[in-house]
Order: C-alpha cells, then structure tokens, then sequence
C-alpha cells in the first residue's frame, strides 16, 4: 500500500507491483490519469527540473519515458548545448559537454507516470482517501494497514503486508509514530531565504536555446531567474530573490524586475509574449529531514520515502531526481530479499540523501547572518571560485554540473588540474576567462573535446560499472560506481548536514503560495 499519489507514490507503486500480487494508491486528491494541476502540488504552476541522475533513473522504472515524453512535446538536449548560463563572472561556455537533459512541466511528468502505473493490473487507486492514522499488530511493532476515509461518515481500515508513505511535506508519520510509542523523531530544517514568481508565456520559439539561468549569489546578486522551454513550446519564466527580495506578481512590476538581470531573454520573453494566466508566487523555501534512520526502533511493515522524509529547497532542483534514486533503491532490495527491509531501507535513504543535502544546504546558508562552521565557509569559498573559473573553462564548467547533476561526486571538483585552476593567485587584470558577451552555442566545443583528451574527465573514473545516461547527440555520460551503489550516493559523511548547527533546527513548514493564500486566506497546512 502507498500513502499519496504524487511523484513519489507513483515511483514507489512501480517498484512494489513488480513484487507482490495487488498494490493500492491512496490519494487524497480526486486525481485521474488526465489529472492536471491539483491541490496537492501547488509547486506545479514553476518549473520543474529532473537532473540527468533522475532521467536515467526514471528510464529504469518506465522504459521508454523518455521518447513518450519527447512524442508529448518535451525537448531533448545536450545541456551544454541548449543552456545560457550566467554566473556572476560572465556566460558559462556554450557546447557540448555530453548532459543529456530533457524539459517537461511536472503536470506533464506525473500524467504520464499515472497512465505508466494505471495501466498494470497489479495496481489500484482510491482518489479523494485521507488516511488519518496506522493500523497496529497485537504486539504495536508491525503496522498492518491504515485507517482513513473518503467521506467523512465512511470511516475505514485497509489491511496491507507493506504500507510506503509516500504523502510528501505534510506527513503525520512523526505523530502517529510518536503516538504509537516509538519516539518522535530528530528534524533538522535549513531555511531557505528565496522567493519565486512564475508566469507562463506564449513567446516565439528559438532553436539557439531551451533554458536560460542566472541564479542569486550571496552576497551581492540578490536576485535571479529561470526561463525554460516547456512541452507545447511555451515559456514558463520565475523570476527568483533572496535576501528579502521578491518579484512583485502585477504585470509592469514583473516586467521591471526582469529588467534588472544581466539576461535579456526574460524581459524579451516578457516584451514579446502573450502571457497566459496570472503570476504564481512561492515563498519558504526550507529544507527539511526527518531524521528516521536514527531511530532506535522502527516499526516492521512501514517504509517512508521522498518528500516524507526529505524535502529539498525546490530551487536547486534536486527533490524528483532524490526521490526517484530512493525508489531505484526500494527496487534493488526487494530484488535481493532484504532482511529486515524498512530498517534497511531508512539507513539507505539517509545515505543517498547525504550528497544532496549537503549541496542543498551549503548553498542555502549563504544567505545566513550568523557565523557558520568552518567546513561550510570553505565550501563556499571554494564554490564563489569556481564561479571565476567556470566561465572561461568548459571543462571546469562540465565537471560542475555533472557534480550538480547528482551524476558523479563532488570528488570531479577536487582534481588536482581544477584545484590549481581554483586555487591559484588571480593574476593582474584576471577576469577567469569570463565571457561577458552570451556565447554561441558552438563556442568553447573544442576546449570541452580537448579537456576530454588532456585529462578533463576520463582519470576520474573508477575501472568497473557505469550506468549510461543516454548521451544526446552521441555523447554519453557515466555515473561513477564509486559513488553510489544502488543508487546510493556515499560521501564521507552520511549522515550529517555540511555546516548544519543544532540551533539552526527549526520546526518544519511547507513553502505557501499566494494561490492558497487567496483560496483560504491564510497559508496554514490545508
């Protein structure tokens, strides 16, 4: 049985019908295969990203996802190709750095995973069910069911040998495991100090580009956007702030804020559009971890994945790739008959989320005021570098976001020929090489296929297994076994959060959106 039926519970309910007989989805949306936006995922009006791990994940569990979406509408590049990148330092060099990437709006993903799911026999959905507690075995260590209801005098249990709470950010799994007499368990929340503002355009297309970024950076660029290419080939723009910054939602002062980046593609597209739909705002941004693996007991019969367990600020784009791997996980043990499996599997979802968490964080308290750990200043310095060098070298460029891909560790930033690059002197008059005019898309090719021969990538690998992500255009890239094993991301520290400090642990909530503020008046959990 599967709690919720969002991205997470589709993942989940793929894996498990391939090893018991009937899989239910409860729901608490009255969802159908052509479902569109919903109540449950407000996030879906902005942009989604689905890294190039969660690609080749996902083409795992659906064979040929990839081309249905492409058939949908959804484009398919390199993303060294397709991608304007602005750092603060200039344009990041345009060619191909063998990132396969494909674009599509999260209604667009999650209809074709729900058809995908649907489809099998083996499963069955109950739409518009709120479950609102566990069912126990005599002995209270084993959860046997749920109980719930989907009208409010059709009270119900539902029995079931594995219940995968898959019900997102506003889990009750703390309460109930709490109230059931197993602790509650360790929470750690990071702040997110961002805001975004999205409007959906009708623009004229271009081949030259699908996605253009340019990110806040603390502490001067307080503010950013995104503009990618979605399915039916419109543009979908955020406009992003930080440090108290926010776009304003009417017309002429989205326009205006647009107006203040270095890329001139989101007032065009603003200019030069047809803007469909009103402005869509979201705000706390927090990532947040329940720390279930540190349990000192853990119910058998009960499993928690995605964002029950771990959300991600959705600005780094991390949350469907993590999600997917722990799925990809769930799917390798029951494989292998894993005993004592829901222990097994928390212990193995904290160690694929070590990597992301600590990408996520890092980068998050940037924005803090207060002094932070050592370990977490270094990061940073180390990051405003690479921010100097990526500009004017593609091979540093690509090694950054196969590291920010979640396709390799962040051991491809710590090669001794970047660290040279990162660490030596500027030089007078130095400007790292940056582009300040935006690249062409052909531009720096020949110095990504150079890094290649001179030692820019292959030295890294470890001799053994690769899973191919299924290069675009003919290149190819690899995932790096030494870092994960099924699925798992292994850095050295798997449990902690880089520069995490205990009082930085605050109580969790879920980003609110002005569309709930105005539906309900308040932002408070629906």
């Amino acid at each position: 049985m599967v709690i919720g039926g969002g991205f997470g519970g589709l993942c989940a309910a793929r894996v498990l019908s391939g090893h018991f007989a009937e899989v239910v989805v409860l729901e608490q949306d009255p969802v159908t295969a052509e479902s569109a936006h919903r109540r449950g995922i407000p996030q879906a009006h902005h942009p989604h990203a689905l890294l190039a791990r969660g690609s080749a994940v996902l083409e795992h569990l659906f064979p040929g996802l990839g081309d249905e979406l492409a058939a949908r509408g959804a484009t398919r590049a390199d993303f060294g190709e397709s991608a304007r990148y602005r750092l603060p330092t200039g344009w990041a060099p345009r060619g191909r750095i063998g990132l396969p990437i494909q674009t599509a709006t999260r209604v667009t993903l999650e209809r074709c995973l729900r058809r995908r799911v649907l489809d099998d026999p083996r499963v069955t959905t109950r739409p518009g069910f709120t479950v609102d507690g566990l069912c126990w075995d005599a002995e209270g260590t084993r959860v046997t069911g749920v109980t719930g209801s989907a009208l409010p005098d059709a009270h119900e249990e539902i029995g079931a040998d594995l219940v995968v709470d898959a019900s997102g950010r506003l889990t009750k799994l703390p309460t109930w495991l709490r109230a059931a007499g197993f602790g509650r368990p360790e929470e750690v929340s990071v702040t997110g100090e961002g805001v975004y503002t999205t409007r959906l355009f009708r623009a004229p297309s271009t081949a030259d580009w699908t996605t253009v970024a340019e990110f806040p950076r603390a502490p001067d660029r307080r503010r950013g956007g995104v503009l990618v290419t979605t399915e039916d080939g419109h543009r979908l723009l955020t406009l992003m702030g930080a440090d108290g910054q926010a776009a304003p939602t009417d017309p002429a002062g989205f326009l205006d804020y647009a107006r203040t980046l270095s890329s001139p593609e989101f007032a065009e597209t603003i200019t030069g559009g047809e803007p469909l739909g009103r402005a869509h705002r979201m705000a706390h941004l927090d990532s947040r971890w329940v720390h279930y693996h540190r349990m000192p007991r853990w119910p058998g019969g009960l499993l928690c994945l995605g964002d029950a367990v771990c959300t991600l600020n959705p600005v780094h784009a991390q949350g469907m790739t993590v999600t997917a791997v722990q799925a990809q996980i769930l799917g390798g043990l029951l494989d292998r008959g894993a005993a004592d499996l829901p222990r097994v599997f928390q212990k193995r979802v904290a160690r694929a989320l070590a990597l992301p968490w600590a990408m996520a964080t890092a980068a998050d308290l940037t924005w803090d005021p207060h002094p932070t750990p050592a370990r977490a200043r270094l990061a940073r310095w180390y990051l405003a570098r690479l921010d100097h060098v990526i500009p004017g070298d593609p091979d540093v460029f690509r090694r950054f976001f196969l590291a920010a891909h979640l396709v390799r560790g962040p051991a491809v930033l710590l090669a001794p020929s970047v660290l040279w690059k990162v660490l030596r002197p500027p030089r007078r008059g130095d400007q790292g090489g940056a582009v300040v005019d935006q690249p062409g898309a052909g531009d720096g090719q020949r110095a990504v296929e150079e890094g290649d021969e001179q030692g820019g990538e292959r030295p890294d690998h470890a001799e053994g297994d690769h899973l191919p992500l299924g290069g675009v255009g003919g290149g190819e890239v690899v995932v790096d076994q030494r870092h994960e094993r099924g699925g798992e991301f292994l850095p050295a520290r798997p449990e902690g959060g880089l520069g995490q400090r205990p009082e930085q642990q605050h109580p969790p909530h879920r980003g609110v959106t002005h569309d709930e503020v105005d539906e309900r008046g308040h932002g408070g959990p629906r």
